[in-house]
């Protein structure tokens, strides 16, 4: 992969680590949730008063989350500082950039409130829902970097193939924003059956027991929604490329329903409850990885 960019070599490289690493971050995160580890350090940034604290399982969920999170952090800092000061990258990757440093930045602050204000639901929520959007947008970065790289060229395909893939990500990462919700409420086991809720199908839309339905709501409608980009853009298109990713799409999104059901029947356990974070993060690759093919149509 040649420079890119006047940055060097390796660039692309550690950039590449970088999304994985806030790929784990992010599931890191989903197992501070399951293992009641959130205020397991009461105080922010410190833990117990301590740069180091004393070993304690609970305690070092947290403090190596907080650790991961300050390398990534990190370095963010030294990989954007070569791409907006020392490189000639296209202006719009660099407004991108600037989006993510914000949007990180922003993230670090809902961290220390997560803490201080007690797990408070909404924030708790924000937190889940900006940390996924910086690595959305990491990733689209990186995915730029790459094919720039490679001197890729978008394909030719009907124009109405970005707006529609636009709003596949967008439900995708709104069905992530409303599981956030539902986790930071506890509202996970307020409905113990499936496919009905006390024995009903949707036995309300308000309270925390509305909220769990609306999420399941959420499912039933982007399963059909990507169950169509699917079928559509095998219609619509010969570009192979496109037909493997839609495919990829509704396989992860069908992991997701499978691993959300069994999260329901064998009551949240930890492993699956972070599976289920994991996978549904990994949807949202998939559909940002679509609408990168198609941004140039």
């Amino acid at each position: 992969m040649k420079p890119i960019w006047g940055l060097p070599t390796w660039y692309v490289r550690v950039f590449k680590y970088l999304v994985i690493a806030t790929f784990g971050l992010i599931a890191l995160g989903g197992s501070v949730r399951v293992m009641n580890a959130g205020l397991a350090c009461p105080d922010w940034p410190l833990c117990f008063g301590d740069v180091i604290p004393d070993y304690h399982p609970q305690v070092y969920f947290e403090f190596l989350h907080r650790v991961l999170a300050g390398l990534v952090s990190l370095a963010t800092a030294a990989l954007f500082y070569l791409l907006l000061f020392k490189s000639f990258a296209p202006s719009r990757l660099k407004v991108v950039a600037c989006m993510t440093v914000v949007l990180l930045l922003t993230q670090i602050v809902f961290g220390g409130l997560t803490v201080l204000l007690q797990l408070h639901s909404k924030v708790v929520a924000a937190h889940l829902g900006m940390g996924t959007g910086f690595f959305g947008l990491l990733l689209w970065m990186y995915l730029s970097m790459r094919e720039h790289a490679r001197e890729w060229t978008p394909p030719s395909l009907p124009g109405w193939i970005r707006p529609f893939s636009i709003a596949v990500l967008a439900g995708v990462y709104g069905q992530i924003i409303l599981g956030g919700l539902v986790a930071s409420h506890f509202a996970s086991l307020v409905c113990t059956d499936f496919p009905t809720c006390h024995g009903q199908w949707i036995p309300t839309l308000s309270g925390i027991i509305g909220l769990h339905v609306i999420h399941r709501l959420g499912a039933y409608a982007l399963f059909a929604l990507l169950v169509a980009n699917m079928v559509i853009l095998r219609k619509s298109t010969s570009d192979k490329r496109l037909h493997k990713y839609a495919t990829w799409l509704f396989l992860a999104v069908c992991a997701q329903i499978g691993v959300g059901i069994a999260n329901v029947l064998l009551h949240t356990p930890p492993l699956i409850a972070v599976v289920h974070l994991a996978v549904g993060t990994t949807v949202l690759a998939l559909a940002i990885r679509q609408l990168h093919w198609v941004k140039g149509t």
